[in-house]
């Protein structure tokens, strides 16, 4: 009876260190080194092969929060996005997620809401929770909140949106190279009149394609084209749609318009099919981005490929790097995008108003 009893006991009760010490007859010293691969070294093998047994006959688990308070780390890895509803980063935070597994680490994901103020909250956060590393997509161009990183002592790496940092590596798009592509290839369609929607540019992605527009405006196949720019007041389907539906309203000039995102481009499509204007036939439309089913759209989206899983391995991969070698050189990775052609764009038409939309502003 009584070893029944001892038996329902170890079950209901989880057992410690101390349990393991006393039943080795060590010290308690002594066991945690022991059970400690970075540790147990500098015991004799015999003694360690001793504790190690004791421990599995025990059903020892080591307590991972107890160890944290320790060594103010966890085995836990904050990934930071700016949307978590943005489809863009399904395969990001997929992508990261498995690399760090493969180190024993989880992920926790935090969303900030394009909010500066709740992205700086949220790092502070994840610090008091002793997180090994971060991975922001939230930065801001010169953000303060990078900084902060850097201050709390967490090693950090920037996806998708580069702070340009000093100190911070970072992983992202070659966004100014794969939006000019995008402009050539309406001009090889033979438009001339090319309208780019962008978001504020806070952030190095618009900033960065805005760039490539401008540069496909300087190109030698672009003399006598009207190139201009409408800025857009979020990053959303609904935006593209009041974008759209006030350049009908102000009567349409453009021939082609190449939206900051899918998301955006795929709001104008709706106010074109709702006034009843034909896309490609009338004016083409093409986004960044390539998230899922733009293919399965009517018309299917021309898009900018980004490539999300690269971005998630690869700025993970950084991250392992630094918590392992803190003295890691700042890295600056930039990945390739391409033009995937297909439905929504197609050669110039005769725009039927040459009226000028009154959002419009002049591409610098």
């Amino acid at each position: 009876m009584s070893d029944t009893i001892h038996e329902d006991q170890k079950k209901r009760s989880r057992v410690t260190i101390v349990d393991v010490a006393n039943s080795a007859g060590v010290h308690v010293s002594t066991a945690s080194r022991a059970l400690n691969p970075k540790a147990s070294h500098r015991i004799s093998s015999k003694v360690v092969r001793k504790i190690e047994k004791v421990a599995e006959q025990l059903g020892y688990r080591p307590n991972t929060l107890a160890s944290s308070l320790r060594t103010q780390k966890t085995g836990t890895i904050g990934l930071v996005v700016p949307n978590l509803s943005d489809p863009l980063f399904s395969p990001i935070i997929a992508a990261i997620e498995e690399r760090v597994a493969e180190e024993g680490y989880v992920t926790f994901v935090a969303n900030s809401d394009y909010s500066p103020a709740k992205l700086r909250s949220i790092i502070e956060r994840m610090s008091s929770q002793f997180v090994a590393g971060l991975i922001v997509a939230s930065f801001e161009l010169n953000d303060p909140s990078a900084d902060l990183c850097l201050q709390l002592g967490i090693p950090t790496v920037a996806v998708l949106r580069d702070p340009r940092h000093n100190r911070i590596s970072s992983v992202s798009m070659d966004d100014a190279v794969g939006v000019q592509a995008l402009v050539e290839h309406v001009l090889d369609l033979g438009h001339r009149d090319i309208t780019y929607v962008t978001p504020p540019l806070a952030a190095s992605t618009a900033q960065n394609r805005l760039m490539g527009f401008n540069a496909g405006a300087r190109l030698e196949k672009a003399a006598g084209c009207r190139f201009d720019v409408i800025e857009a007041r979020a990053y959303d389907v609904a935006e593209g749609e009041r974008i759209m539906g006030q350049m009908l309203a102000n009567g349409l000039s453009s021939t082609a318009v190449l939206a900051f995102n899918d998301l955006l481009a795929v709001g104008c499509l709706m106010a074109l099919r709702s006034a009843g204007v034909a896309c490609p036939e009338q004016i083409s439309i093409s986004g960044v981005n390539d998230l899922p089913f733009m293919n399965m759209l009517s018309p299917p989206l021309t898009t900018l490929h980004n490539a999300g899983r690269d971005l998630g391995s690869e700025s993970a991969e950084l991250l392992m790097s630094l918590i392992n070698n803190l003295h890691q050189p700042v890295k600056r990775i930039l990945l390739t995008p391409h033009v995937v052609v297909r439905g929504s764009t197609g050669p110039a038409r005769k725009p039927k108003t040459h009226s000028p939309s009154k959002e419009r502003m002049r591409a610098g």
